[in-house]
């Protein structure tokens, strides 16, 4: 019985390790956070440093929420234009087609996003062929 108590313990050990990790990482995607063994888990500010969670009730710095919300969509648009620029030079696989269709309608709205949305359906893509049939 020794052995399988070791047993036993070892594994109960690394459920704990490994709960514990997954636990850190669902927080730090959740809340924007980032985790180091020395200082625990804390936000980064506009600069790139460190600090601690906010406190219960929210964070009360709103211009961090909208400045990553802007960092959000700058990728974004940096990504649409990376596209369009490609599909200028050359026809687009399907997926790419349907990427566009999903920034435009994020940036420009749905009815400017239909037209990228048909012709991701035309090539084959699924998702599209889905968009399009529930309209």
């Amino acid at each position: 019985m020794d052995a399988l108590e070791a047993r036993l313990s070892l594994a109960a050990d690394y459920l704990k390790r490994e709960s514990s990790a997954a636990i850190e990482e669902l927080t730090a995607t959740a809340f924007d956070v980032v985790h180091t063994p020395t200082a625990g888990a804390g936000q980064l500010d506009r600069r790139g440093e460190g600090f601690s969670l906010p406190p219960s009730g929210g964070d009360p710095r709103p211009a961090h929420r909208s400045t990553s919300q802007g960092a959000r969509d700058k990728r974004f648009l940096e990504e649409l234009h990376t596209l369009l620029e490609r599909e200028r030079r050359e026809p687009l696989e399907n997926h790419a087609l349907r990427r566009i269709a999903e920034l435009t309608e994020l940036f420009e709205g749905e009815e400017e996003s239909q037209i990228w949305w048909h012709r991701a359906a035309l090539q084959g893509d699924s998702v599209a062929l889905m968009m399009l049939a529930d309209d």
